[in-house]
C-alpha cells in the first residue's frame, strides 16, 4: 500500500518520464497518506491504442491513475491526493506537445481481503 497502475497512450512514451513520475508520486503519498516510502508502488500500461469522444481527434491522448490505498482515510484525504496526482500528471505530461491530454486520477481503498508479501530468497 499504496499502489498506483498508471494507463498512458503509445504517443506519450517519449514525452513521459515514467520513473520520474513515479519517484514524484511515491513522494505525494508518504506526504499525504503518512506511509513509508518503501510501500509505494508504481506500475506503467503503455496503450497502443485509446479513442477519445467520436475519435475524430488523433492529437487525444489519455493518462489514467489508479490509487488503492489503506482502508480509513478520510474523504478529504483522498481529495487531497487526488488533486495532487492530477497536478503531477499535468506537470510530466506537458513536454507533450501538440496532444490533447485526458488526464484523470480515481483513489479508492484496497479491499479487505487484501494481503501482502514481500520475501527475499
Amino acid at each position: 500500500m499504496p499502489h498506483a497502475v498508471v494507463d498512458y497512450s503509445d504517443s506519450l512514451t517519449g514525452a513521459f518520464d515514467r520513473r520520474a513520475f513515479a519517484l514524484e508520486l511515491h513522494a505525494l503519498e508518504v506526504e499525504i497518506l503518512d506511509t513509508a516510502v518503501g510501500n509505494c508502488k508504481t506500475r506503467f500500461h503503455r496503450l497502443e491504442e485509446s479513442v477519445v469522444g467520436e475519435g475524430t481527434d488523433a492529437r487525444a491522448v489519455v493518462v489514467h491513475v489508479e490509487l488503492a490505498i489503506a482502508r480509513g482515510r478520510t474523504a478529504q484525504t483522498k481529495s487531497r491526493l487526488t488533486r495532487a496526482v492530477l497536478e503531477l500528471v499535468e506537470r510530466h505530461t506537458a513536454k507533450a506537445t501538440g496532444l490533447e491530454v485526458h488526464a484523470s486520477v480515481d483513489v479508492r481503498d484496497l479491499g479487505e481481503a487484501y494481503t501482502k508479501s514481500m520475501t527475499t530468497p
